[in-house]
């Protein structure tokens, strides 16, 4: 499961964003309205933060690089290569969702927005791979869901909202 993200307007300044890592270690980014990017990275236990600033250019380069846009690993090539134009995506049921506390089958998402929901990692560590039409789904539910790339946007606006 992911960390939260904190955020924190800075008047005068601008925001900034605060993650913790699973080591320990903390992230803060503060985007100056400027369009500078601070990136502060403490590690473990409280120790002097490192600091570099970027400008707005840099910070969307850096920021594509970490969304892995420019590097594919060498599996995804190969499961692309197998399975053509089909999509494989991971989304996450909000508490706010349509989705929750409904099933697969009440939801009507095949027919609704032609996504299949191939697996279900929960909160509580466990994991449903090829779930019934009487799944409830729950918040906090990660859904693996296969289909064509441009079914997504309609399986998004009817599940997860």
């Amino acid at each position: 499961m992911s960390a939260p993200i904190s955020e924190q307007n800075l008047p005068g300044i601008g925001r900034s964003y605060t993650l913790t890592l699973h080591d320990g270690s903390t992230v803060l980014v503060v985007l100056h309205h400027s369009g500078r990017r601070d990136l502060y990275v403490t590690p473990p236990g409280g120790k002097r933060a490192t600091c570099v600033s970027l400008a707005d250019e840099e910070a969307r380069q850096v920021g594509s690089v970490m969304a892995g846009a420019y590097f594919k690993p060498a599996i995804v090539e190969r499961v692309e290569a197998l399975i053509g134009g089909l999509l494989i995506d991971w989304v996450t049921v909000h508490p706010s969702s349509p989705a929750v506390d409904r099933t697969i089958a009440d939801l009507e998402v095949r027919r609704e927005s032609g996504m299949t929901i191939a697996a279900i990692a929960r909160d509580d560590g466990t994991s449903v791979v090829a779930p019934e039409p009487h799944t409830t789904l729950r918040a906090g539910d990660q859904l693996v869901v296969v289909g064509r790339p441009e079914d997504l946007p309609r399986f998004v606006a009817h599940v997860i909202g």
